[in-house]
């Protein structure tokens, strides 16, 4: 975007940039339907870790918004993959992490926190 875009189509534009960039089709599977309420972090198609860091981060620097009151780990908390099963296998129990829920990140929050310009959490 050359410009920064003013509050009437802020939300649109990153609607559309989220549809145009991320929601992309692959050889497997057409693009899936995208609304407002759609889950970057939740749901039948969450993102991994990585990904989720990725778009926020073009998010945050694209629409100019101060992520400062965003806390990533509330929407990616922990990634389990077979070496952290394992160790947390050999963990004594009380030393153990519990596994905790991702919160939902919606495509409306981004919207909103663009039109105010900072993170504003759901």
């Amino acid at each position: 975007m050359d410009k920064k875009p003013d509050n009437a189509d802020i939300g649109q534009q990153v609607f559309d940039w989220y549809d145009a960039k991320w929601n992309l089709r692959t050889p497997f599977s057409k693009k899936k339907p995208l609304t407002s309420d759609t889950s970057l972090s939740t749901g039948k198609y969450p993102w991994l870790w990585e990904d989720g860091l990725e778009i926020m981060e073009e998010y945050f620097e694209l629409f100019n918004v101060d992520s400062s009151g965003f806390n990533f780990m509330k929407y990616w908390p922990q990634e389990i993959s077979v070496t952290s099963a394992v160790i947390a296998w050999l963990c004594p129990w009380g030393k153990r992490k519990k596994y905790q829920e991702p919160e939902a990140l919606t495509i409306a929050m981004l919207m909103e926190s663009a039109r105010a310009g900072k993170w504003v959490d759901g």
